[in-house]
């Protein structure tokens, strides 16, 4: 839009300079048939002219009402003329340069193109009407008033060569400028897309040496579990590694996926719910989730805290159930992201409070749901049912 406008003040102002040409050529026709009064109009059409030409110039004034004004001085300078010396003499042959002009702007208003041109057609058709049969204020020679049509019908023609030349000039400076623009805009955005492709890359190993380093620890911690003879140490050890696990699943998604900053959570899930399946043969396991993908900061917390509400349920939930079940509901409406995880164990104790965490486990849940700002509620409903909201 911009380029637009400054080509059509590029245009404009040739032609504000060659009305201030014509009216004094106006001019000096009146001198020669000797009607000096007939010289106002011209001489205030020309001090318009040059008044649009320097507003114009110091963009006190844009070019559409510079035309707008320009126009109809031509129309109102064309019918006195007309009156004047008669239709035969040609001045109406200036108000076709009129419409010429919305060609070198496309920008126009239709009501205002279609107003325009509606009233100088008429203005033509008027003038022609009144004016057609000879009749004018001064008399001028047949001879006289042929010279007079011809330098009209020449100038007309000219001014429309000169517009167009002068416009087509500067359209093809500009769209040099602009090529070569475009060339150097096309080679930074070649660069930008190589670092981008290379950064992509960068970050796809950074989260594949973590999870590698994490799956490292994880196995340390295997490893002196296995040499532990106290049940309670190396129980500690399997949860603290099995917590590390979950955060290397994050990581191993996220250099897997399309999405280097996002991690497939419903795929996460999955993985999770698979994982228990191998542990424990018996439990049926359902996920109902849509496509969600969560940035690094939700996911990480978030995967801490379903993995240990799952390992929970698999630990204390199921005692003397023959068909064990986990469910989890993973839903997005519009901002909100709700989470439910029940199973159809014996249900929370009455004492259960995450307020007042008895747990390890119960402790993370809590300062994990606060870290990424999220509501929960918990109850018995056929098991135990926890129910995690958060904005995503």
């Amino acid at each position: 839009m911009i380029e637009t406008n400054n080509r059509y003040k590029s245009a404009m102002i040739p032609a504000l300079l060659t009305g201030m040409v014509t009216n004094l050529y106006i001019s000096g026709i009146f001198i020669y048939i000797g009607e000096f009064i007939a010289i106002i109009p011209s001489i205030a059409g020309l001090f318009i002219f040059l008044t649009c030409f320097q507003l114009l110039k110091s963009s006190k004034i844009n070019a559409k009402n510079s035309f707008l004004l320009g126009g109809y001085v031509v129309a109102i300078e064309v019918s006195i003329h007309t009156y004047l010396i008669g239709w035969d003499s040609g001045c109406f042959y200036f108000l076709f340069l009129l419409p010429t002009v919305f060609l070198l702007n496309t920008n126009w208003k239709i009501w205002i193109t279609i107003v325009f041109n509606g009233s100088i057609i008429t203005l033509l058709v008027l003038l022609w009407y009144l004016f057609q049969d000879g009749h004018s204020l001064y008399f001028i020679e047949s001879n006289t008033e042929t010279i007079i049509n011809l330098i009209n019908l020449t100038s007309t023609g000219l001014i429309i060569i000169v517009i167009m030349i002068y416009f087509s000039r500067t359209i093809n400076k500009k769209d040099e400028a602009l090529m070569v623009v475009n060339e150097a805009l096309g080679k930074q955005n070649k660069e930008i897309f190589s670092q981008h492709q290379y950064q992509q890359i960068l970050l796809k190993e950074i989260h594949h040496r973590v999870k590698n380093n994490l799956q490292i620890i994880s196995s340390l911690l295997s490893l002196q579990s296995n040499a532990i003879e106290d049940n309670d140490v190396s129980q500690v050890l399997d949860e603290s590694r099995r917590r590390i696990e979950a955060i290397a699943l994050i990581h191993q998604k996220l250099y897997q996926g399309d999405k280097i900053d996002r991690v497939d959570f419903k795929s996460y899930l999955m993985e999770i719910m698979r994982s228990q399946q191998k542990v424990n043969p018996d439990l049926k396991c359902e996920i109902t989730a849509k496509e969600v993908a969560f940035k690094l900061d939700i996911a990480v917390p978030l995967g801490l805290i379903i993995s240990e509400m799952i390992v929970n349920s698999v630990k204390h939930a199921f005692k003397e159930i023959e068909n064990p079940e986990l469910k989890v509901d993973l839903k997005k409406n519009k901002q909100t992201i709700e989470l439910i995880i029940q199973d159809n164990g014996i249900g929370l104790p009455e004492n259960f409070s995450l307020e007042q965490p008895i747990s390890l486990g119960t402790e993370i849940i809590q300062a994990l749901t606060t870290q990424i700002e999220a509501e929960i509620k918990y109850e018995n409903d056929n098991g135990a049912k926890f129910t995690i909201k958060f904005q995503d």
